[in-house]
């Protein structure tokens, strides 16, 4: 079973590989482990109240999640969220071995935002890595504003 990371930044527009990962994967169900990385705290009083930030997380881009989960039963195994609390080269390195991570995608015409005030960019740490990085050109150009084009739109033009 092939293991794939594909970061995010929470929006709808950043889940679009996963179409693409899933018409790859030619029938053989994949394990897709989605990541958005944030900084550590570094002061004690940070640390004291340390949150996971899942309550910040849209609720669209979690139905989305299910959605996707559902549109492709026979192509994703599993499809997980984590947050990572660095975006070092060795951090990452790490959490892709323990995950047998083997493809990593990235869209190549996005800008990843950083959503929550603790986000930062993965992006470059990544593409340094020894796993290769597929960039994926979206076909519709636009931002995915609601679930139905994030759905929809890579039948519409495919």
């Amino acid at each position: 079973m092939q293991n794939i990371l594909l970061p995010t930044d929470l929006s709808l527009t950043s889940l679009y590989p996963i179409h693409e990962i899933c018409r790859n994967t030619a029938g053989h169900p994949c394990n897709i482990h989605l990541i958005h990385t944030l900084n550590m705290p570094t002061g004690i009083s940070d640390l004291l109240f340390l949150r996971k930030p899942f309550e910040k997380v849209p609720p669209r881009f979690m139905e989305a999640l299910d959605l996707l989960r559902k549109k492709y039963p026979g192509a994703i195994n599993v499809l997980s969220f984590d947050f990572l609390w660095s975006n070092s080269r060795v951090y990452l390195r790490y959490y892709m071995e323990s995950r047998s991570i083997r493809l990593i995608y990235v869209l190549s015409d996005y800008g990843y935002q950083q959503i929550l005030p603790q986000s930062t960019p993965c992006i470059a740490a990544l593409q340094k890595t020894t796993i290769p990085v597929i960039t994926i050109d979206r076909v519709y150009p636009g931002e995915f504003g609601t679930l139905t084009t994030l759905l929809y739109k890579e039948k519409i033009h495919a």
